[in-house]
């Protein structure tokens, strides 16, 4: 009787497990992204899902792209990156006109579940800069080599 009663138990067990999402795999696999300002604005943004990216002891996030895409967008910008093999994605945004100050605001989600909601000026000389790895912290000081 003992011995029935723990293999019933261990059966539970396992399919509650099962059902809350343990075994499920978490890789990320499409990013969302969404910038929104004056329409017919232009914005030029680099992607990139090819580069290094560290911290530094003082704390500054280096990142190194050795390739990218650069593409001109008329706002709004509404697309979805896969990541599935590469689970990370850089992006940086700057005014097409060298002096032009833009309005925007910026929604970013991984697989449905938003990381990045802001609003802000997007200035020619100060880029708008999105860095994601999976399973990996930077800090918000960045600083990019193309």
């Amino acid at each position: 009787m003992i011995r029935l009663i723990t293999k019933g138990l261990s059966l539970t067990l396992a399919f509650l497990i099962a059902g809350c999402g343990f075994f499920e795999d978490e890789v990320p696999e499409d990013i969302f992204f969404r910038m929104s300002g004056p329409s017919g604005s232009q914005v030029t943004v680099i992607y990139s899902k090819q580069f290094v990216a560290g911290v530094n002891e003082i704390g500054e996030t280096r990142v190194e792209v050795f390739g990218a895409d650069t593409v001109v967008h008329t706002l709004p910008i509404d697309t979805i990156i896969d990541v599935r093999l590469e689970q990370r994605l850089f992006m940086m945004a700057t005014p097409v006109i060298s002096t032009d100050t833009i309005a925007v605001e910026a929604r970013v989600d991984v697989d449905g579940r938003n990381i990045f909601l802001d609003q802000g000026d997007l200035l020619p000389q100060v880029p708008w800069q999105f860095l994601y790895q999976y399973n990996v912290t930077f800090t918000t000081d960045i600083e990019v080599i193309i």
